[in-house]
C-alpha cells in the first residue's frame, strides 16, 4: 500500500476511536477539563490532521535514495572486431555453401531440360519415322492419274522429294493420317 493510504486509513481509525496512537499525539493532545466532556474535540482533530499532513509533505520532500549501479560500458570496437570477424566468417560460409547449392540446382534443372528435349526430340523423330511409313503406303495407294494424284504431283513440286511432301500432307490433314482418307 502506498504511504498515503497508509495514513488515510491512520486518520479514519483515529477518528473512529480518539484514543492517542503515538507518542507524538500523546503529548500534543490537550487535556480536557474534568467537568466537560465534549462529545467531539475538533481541535484535537485538526491538530492530528495538520501533523499527518506535515508528516506526509516532509516524507514528499525526503529524497529517495536509489540503488546505483555500476557498470562499465563494454569496449565494443574490440568486441565487435573479434564477434565481427567470427560473424563475418560464418556469414561467407553460409554464403558460399547457399550458393554452390543453388549452382548445383541450377545445374541439374540444366540437366532435366536438356533430357527433356532429347526426350521430345527422339519422340518427334519416333511419330516422323511412323509418318514416314504412312506416307510411303498412302504414296503406293496414290493414283498418279486421279484427281487428287494430279493435284499432288503439283504440291510435291515444291518438296525435295515425293516422300518428303506426301509426310507435309499427312501432317497438315488429320484424317489422312490416320488412314481414314
Amino acid at each position: 500500500m502506498d504511504s498515503i493510504e497508509k495514513l488515510l486509513e491512520q486518520i479514519k481509525a483515529e477518528n473512529e476511536n480518539p484514543g492517542p496512537k503515538s507518542p507524538d499525539q500523546v503529548q500534543a493532545k490537550p487535556t480536557p477539563k474534568p467537568g466537560k466532556l465534549p462529545s467531539a474535540n475538533p481541535p484535537k482533530v485538526m491538530y492530528n490532521l495538520d501533523s499527518l499532513l506535515e508528516k506526509v509533505q516532509s516524507e514528499a520532500k525526503e529524497p529517495k535514495v536509489q540503488p546505483s549501479l555500476n557498470v562499465n560500458p563494454i569496449a565494443l570496437e574490440s568486441t565487435s572486431e573479434g564477434l565481427g570477424g567470427h560473424l563475418d566468417q560464418l556469414f561467407g560460409d553460409v554464403k558460399q555453401e547457399v550458393e554452390a547449392r543453388e549452382q548445383a540446382e541450377q545445374l541439374q534443372r540444366e540437366q532435366e531440360r536438356q533430357e527433356e528435349a532429347k526426350k521430345l526430340e527422339r519422340l518427334k523423330q519416333k511419330q516422323r519415322f511412323g509418318l514416314a511409313k504412312r506416307a510411303q503406303e498412302w504414296l503406293k495407294k496414290l493414283d498418279p492419274y486421279s484427281d487428287e494424284g494430279f493435284w499432288f504431283g503439283q504440291f510435291a513440286e515444291h518438296y525435295s522429294s515425293k516422300l518428303e511432301a506426301a509426310i507435309a500432307y499427312l501432317e497438315a490433314n488429320p484424317s489422312e493420317k490416320r488412314g481414314e482418307g
